[in-house]
């Protein structure tokens, strides 16, 4: 897991798939707002860098100067696009970039019990739960210099 103290060296490292294929160099970080760990990054990728893709780093290893991630470069090249505004990841980008990987995201709706299969009418509504795990979690990190 690379942690809050190598975030800072990750800025400008070359990015391999699990194949060794490059992918392309990191240009942003974004963080998990929940557990404030670097989740995922931006990668410009294409002839000269031109384009910038979002990568997971769940399952990605640095070694210091390069950052194996767990995906695929074909993965990489076929994600969404996502405008890099300036602020943090709309929920609904966000979404797409979780599913396109294969990544759990938020808590799936089957895991919620509705209101009329409970046992006890007193039990709260899940349904607040469901929306707060589902908002944006993802916040862009700017390095101070």
């Amino acid at each position: 897991m690379i942690g809050q103290r190598e975030a800072l060296r990750l800025f400008g490292c070359e990015v391999f798939d699990p194949v060794g294929q490059r992918i392309g160099i990191i240009g942003e970080l974004f963080l998990d707002d929940v557990t404030e760990q670097p989740a995922w990054v931006t990668v410009q990728t294409g002839l000269f860098g031109t384009n910038e893709s979002f990568v997971p780093l769940e399952g990605a290893a640095f070694d210091g100067d390069t950052v194996t991630v767990a995906v695929s470069r074909e993965a990489v090249r076929h994600a969404p696009q996502v405008p890099l505004e300036q602020g943090n990841l709309p929920p609904e980008r966000e979404r797409e970039l979780y599913l396109h990987y294969g990544l759990e995201y938020g808590i799936r709706p089957a895991d919620i019990t509705p209101a009329a299969e409970s046992d006890s009418a007193a039990e709260s509504d899940p349904a607040p739960e469901y929306v707060d795990a589902v908002r944006s979690r993802l916040r862009r990190w700017i390095a101070a210099s």
